[in-house]
């Protein structure tokens, strides 16, 4: 399964390089539910990693694709990005779209994100955002009724622009 999600993400990678337009930026992170969960029984740690692929087609639209992994399960990302210079060291990336779960059963969430891309160099950035997850959960009879809504901590990557 991580094989065929590796190669989706490639795919659509090559899929956007086709366009002479498209400005390419990779940011690989971590989130903040990284967390350490102490228990009568044990004590575990757990952190999630994710990466993020953002395609500027035409005046700052275009498209978000990521890939988060956790010890349980892997998710994945789609959505439109919109992305736009604050100073000539700042850029703003705003996004919203779709993400699927994949375990069992698998769940269908919806986000918004809200990046700041700090430049280290030409073709370097700190990557500095937050977000909104809506959790409808697993995609059974019980779809939409328990839902829970996230506002992760600001999460830190670092990133390159192609």
């Amino acid at each position: 399964m991580k094989r065929i999600l590796a190669l989706l993400l490639v795919a659509v990678v090559a899929a956007g390089a086709v366009f002479a337009s498209v400005d390419l930026k990779l940011a690989l992170g971590g989130q903040s539910n990284g967390n350490i969960e102490i228990s009568d029984r044990s004590t575990q740690f757990d952190f999630t990693v994710d990466a993020e692929l953002d395609m500027d087609f035409n005046r700052g639209h275009g498209m978000l694709v990521g890939l988060v992994l956790t010890k349980s399960d892997i998710a994945m990302s789609v959505g439109y990005a919109y992305q736009t210079d604050i100073s000539s060291s700042c850029d703003f990336i705003l996004g919203a779209g779709a993400t699927v779960v994949i375990k069992d059963p698998v769940e269908l969430n919806y986000f918004v994100t809200a990046d700041f891309d700090f430049h280290v160099t030409q073709d370097m950035f700190v990557r500095l955002g937050t977000g909104m997850l809506l959790n409808l959960g697993a995609l059974n009879d019980n779809y939409g009724k328990n839902w829970a809504i996230t506002i992760p901590l600001p999460s830190l990557a670092i990133g390159w622009h192609f």
